[in-house]
Formats: structure tokens, C-alpha cells, sequence
């Protein structure tokens, strides 16, 4: 009797979990759903611009009138035909690329924009700005995807263009956001993050007082290459998801999608390594070139965001600099002396 007393609840709570969990499920869906209308609502296609769409196999399941007007094909040598040979150039380097846009679009179900050379049907190149979105069924499995492309001599890709221009820190680097883009982007990021359930991580180097050395005991020049080469460092160190800005002047944010705090750590390490490398090359002797501070940390829970993120990364710098304790600090742990001090 006691063994069945406890199957049965054993039952009742498995139902109960998968009831828990049907509901989250549903919820997202919805989300996704209503964020799909949204972006479809913005974003739809002008009358000029090339729009189609590809099964998973590559085969064109639709085109648009602008389409077959730019290219000079007829619907009949489009339709159900395979998008290399007609639309793109037949190569390795082109099937490589269109077929990871696919798995990318299908596994995040968000947008993606690159640069493409449409072909036309008497072998004329035209390079647009494309936009692939994944076309997903009922249950949110993606079945393909669709591309709009705009031809790069038009205005508004244009200013797009000099839009992404703005957002750069053009002191620095072309590479490195601004200010006003880096926070947009780490808030956008970090909520992502937050929906999806995914790592995330922020690691920041703070250059202050190493800057304002250089600038007294050498010159103004110099603490603005440091700047620089410290940027480029930041560059050299970062891969895929993972992109750098400036704040605070003296602050380079590095924010890392889809990473454990574990790897936060270890570009730390090496970022340390190498800026002291850098600055020591600048002229500065082996103790103060260790004159900067780099906190990381990570998204902590369900609750955590950007703004709070940042909150103790802030307060963590502030306290290393007024003691004037240098190197690694985490967010939530005693400071660290850089590897190989």
C-alpha cells in the first residue's frame, strides 16, 4: 500500500512538472510569435526590393516581381529551381556559406544581414545588402528561409551604412563601438540572454590611471597610441559572438554572447598579458605598466540584467583604483593579481 501511496505521488508530480513546463513552452512560443509579426510589420520588403524564398534543399519556393524584373528571369526558370546556378553563382564557397546562414537562422529563429552577389540571368554580378529570416511552421521549426536584398547604390542602403559608420569609435579603431552603441547593444544582448536562458558575460578594462601617467611622464601622443593599441588588443582577442566598445573614455567593454565565466576569466588572463606587453613597449617601466584594472563577470539568474551587470562591474573598478589594487578582479570575488606577476 505504501509503495503505491508513493508511485502515485511520484506521478503527480511528474504531471504537474510537465504541465510547469508545457506552460513556459506555450509562453514562448507566443513571444516568439508576436516578435515574428513585429519584425515582419517593420521590416516588409519595398516594391524595389529582391525578395525569394528557399527550402532547406536550396530550391526556390517563391520569388517577387522586383526579383524577376532586376534579374530578367521569368517565374517558370525560378520557381522550384535550385537557388545555385540561377541566383547565386554554382561554388563551394557560396553553398558553404548559404547553408550555415540556414542552420544559424534555424537554430537562433532571428535575423541575420550580410553582404550578396545576386546574379542575373545574363551573368551580371550585383552586390546587395541581404536580410535572412527563417520560415517557421506551426511549431516553430524552421523550413527555410527568406532573403530580401536591397541593391547597394540605392539611398537607404546607404544610410544604413553610414548609420553603422555613427555607432564606431573612429579615434580608435573602425571596429570598436562607441559609447551610445555600446550600452544600446549590451542592453539588447543581455536581454536576449535573459530570455533564452544563455550564458553571458561582460568583461571590462579600465586603462584611468595608466593613461593619466602616461600623459604627465611622457606625452598626450603616447597615452592616445596606448588607447589605440589597447583597442586593437581587444579586437585581436575577441571571436564569434563577441564584439568590444568604448565607454567612459578610458573603459573597453568586451561583451561575451553565449559564454561561461570560465572563459571570462581566461581572456582576462590574457588580455592582462598582453596590455602590459603593450604599454611596457610604450616606454614604461615593469611596475607601472601594470597601472589598470580588468573586471568580468556573468549573468547571475533569471533577474540579472545589464544595468546591474555593470552596476558591479563599476563598483569593483572603483574600489581597485582608489586602493590602488591592480589587476583581475571578478565581480564577485577577491582581486586577482595578473598571471605571471
Amino acid at each position: 500500500m505504501i509503495y503505491v501511496l508513493i508511485i502515485c505521488v511520484l506521478e503527480l508530480g511528474y504531471i504537474l512538472f510537465l504541465s510547469h513546463k508545457n506552460r513556459i513552452l506555450k509562453k514562448n512560443i507566443q513571444e516568439l510569435l508576436q516578435e515574428n509579426d513585429k519584425q515582419t510589420s517593420i521590416q516588409a520588403p519595398s516594391l524595389s526590393d529582391m525578395y525569394f524564398k528557399v527550402d532547406r534543399d536550396m530550391l526556390i519556393t517563391f520569388v517577387n516581381e522586383a526579383t524577376l524584373k532586376t534579374t530578367d528571369f521569368n517565374e517558370e526558370e525560378l520557381l522550384n529551381q535550385p537557388l545555385f546556378g540561377t541566383l547565386l553563382e554554382n561554388n563551394d564557397a557560396n553553398q558553404k556559406m548559404m547553408f550555415s546562414t540556414l542552420a544559424k537562422v534555424g537554430k537562433t529563429q532571428a535575423t541575420v544581414n550580410s553582404d550578396l552577389i545576386i546574379l542575373h540571368k545574363d551573368g551580371k554580378k550585383q552586390l546587395t545588402r541581404c536580410r535572412y529570416r527563417p520560415l517557421l511552421n506551426e511549431i516553430l521549426a524552421c523550413e527555410g528561409m527568406s532573403l530580401m536584398c536591397k541593391d547597394y547604390s540605392q539611398p537607404e542602403v546607404l544610410q544604413e551604412k553610414l548609420k553603422i559608420y555613427q555607432k564606431r569609435d573612429i579615434l580608435l579603431t573602425a571596429d570598436i563601438l562607441n559609447e551610445e552603441a555600446f550600452m544600446e547593444r549590451f542592453e539588447h544582448d543581455a536581454k536576449l540572454a535573459k530570455r533564452y536562458n544563455q550564458d553571458f558575460c561582460l568583461v571590462v578594462v579600465e586603462l584611468c590611471d595608466i593613461y593619466d601617467f602616461i600623459n604627465k611622464g611622457i606625452n598626450f601622443e603616447t597615452g592616445d597610441k596606448m588607447l589605440k593599441n589597447v583597442a586593437e588588443i581587444c579586437l585581436q582577442e575577441t571571436k564569434e559572438n563577441r564584439w568590444v566598445g568604448r565607454f567612459d573614455k578610458t573603459k573597453f567593454g568586451i561583451v561575451l554572447n553565449k559564454t561561461v565565466r570560465e572563459e571570462a576569466l581566461n581572456l582576462s588572463q590574457n588580455l592582462s598579458e598582453h596590455i602590459i606587453k603593450c604599454i611596457r613597449s610604450l616606454g614604461v617601466d615593469e611596475y607601472n605598466a601594470e597601472m589598470f584594472v580588468i573586471s568580468y563577470t556573468n549573468r547571475k539568474d533569471y533577474n540579472d540584467s545589464a544595468d546591474f551587470m555593470l552596476s558591479r562591474v563599476r563598483k569593483h573598478i572603483e574600489l581597485a583604483l582608489r586602493t590602488r589594487k591592480y589587476g583581475i578582479i571578478s565581480s564577485d570575488s577577491r582581486l586577482i593579481k595578473p598571471l605571471g606577476l
